[in-house]
């Protein structure tokens, strides 16, 4: 979700230098399991002053989730999978580093190295991508020009 970084791919690659991808799930919520209902526990959740899990950054982020879910399905993954899948093929030396607690959730996230997407198929993604709205997202800050 925290896209602007993007703009620097072509200097990394050029002078081979990888990009480690913090955070690429966005804390969870492109695995696309929670909704507006979902209740985090103030003080020991992060996830409750986390803008792309309030109600209203549920409404923000629809038409990414759904983005995701029919992609998803397409490929016969998981929306984490597919998320993931995404940034494998962007560059061939970034990294995303998905944090987990659960052995099943490891073994999702390795299944995205399985995921193939064609250069059609990331083109449409980053088209779509680059033509929605998104929420707010915690984390990071957007580069901006000396100028």
């Amino acid at each position: 979700m925290a896209r602007w970084y993007e703009s620097l791919f072509p200097l990394l690659e050029e002078l081979h230098i990888g990009f480690v991808a913090f955070s690429p799930l966005a804390n969870g919520f492109l695995s696309a399991r929670y909704g507006k209902n979902e209740k985090f526990e103030a003080g020991t959740d992060y996830r409750s002053v986390m803008p792309q899990f309030t109600a209203e950054g549920i409404d923000q982020n629809r038409e990414l989730l759904a983005l995701i879910r029919r992609f998803a399905a397409e490929k016969r993954a998981t929306p984490a999978q597919i998320s993931l899948a995404w940034m494998l093929h962007k560059m061939p030396n970034l990294v995303p580093i998905p944090g987990t607690r659960k052995a099943e959730r490891l073994e999702e996230n390795l299944g995205a190295a399985e995921i193939d997407l064609s250069p059609e198929e990331l083109a449409q993604l980053d088209y779509e991508l680059n033509h929605m709205e998104m929420s707010a997202v915690f984390g990071g800050s957007s580069v901006k020009s000396a100028s």
